[in-house]
């Protein structure tokens, strides 16, 4: 339900014309916290976690051939673990490259404001629906009482 409230106004406020959006996209921006000054004070732990988790990985894919991409995920988390471990100001260029790099979802999102706004105000008039459709049928005190004797009743069958 929480997710349809969510999605219809954010559907709502892409609706409005692409000058209040930059408005309030140039309000939203504002840095609440530089995370840059937290993670160096933790860089040392970060990294080792890091180093872990992406040998553990690793080691995961191995028993695991189905799930190939599981080394390249392992390979990247240690990667960056042990930049951060050896060479922490490298993480700093990665972050501007990719902020270069990759494109910006602000331009994306304002170039297509309706659509979006339309589609996530149907979207969440879909799971209001849904959600106010299902806890009717399966609200109530009786309704999970015989649910429960239905569920221990097919049990016993077997």
């Amino acid at each position: 339900m929480i997710a349809g409230v969510i999605s219809l106004v954010m559907g709502v406020l892409l609706l409005f014309p692409k000058e209040v959006l930059r408005g309030l996209l140039g309000w939203l921006e504002k840095p609440v916290l530089m995370v840059d000054e937290l993670v160096n004070s933790v860089r040392i732990p970060v990294g080792i976690v890091l180093v872990i988790i992406g040998g553990w990985v690793i080691s995961v894919a191995f028993n695991y051939p189905e799930l190939w991409y599981l080394h390249v995920i392992g390979v990247v988390v240690v990667f960056f673990g042990l930049l951060n471990l050896f060479l922490p100001q490298w993480v700093g260029i990665f972050s501007k490259v990719a902020d270069r790099l990759v494109f910006s979802t602000d331009e994306m999102v304002l170039g297509l404001n309706r659509t979006a706004g339309i589609i996530l105000v149907i979207c969440g008039l879909y799971i209001l629906l849904i959600t106010s459709i299902f806890g009717k049928i399966k609200g109530g005190e009786n309704n999970e009482k015989r649910f429960y004797i239905d569920r221990v009743s097919d049990g016993d069958r077997y």
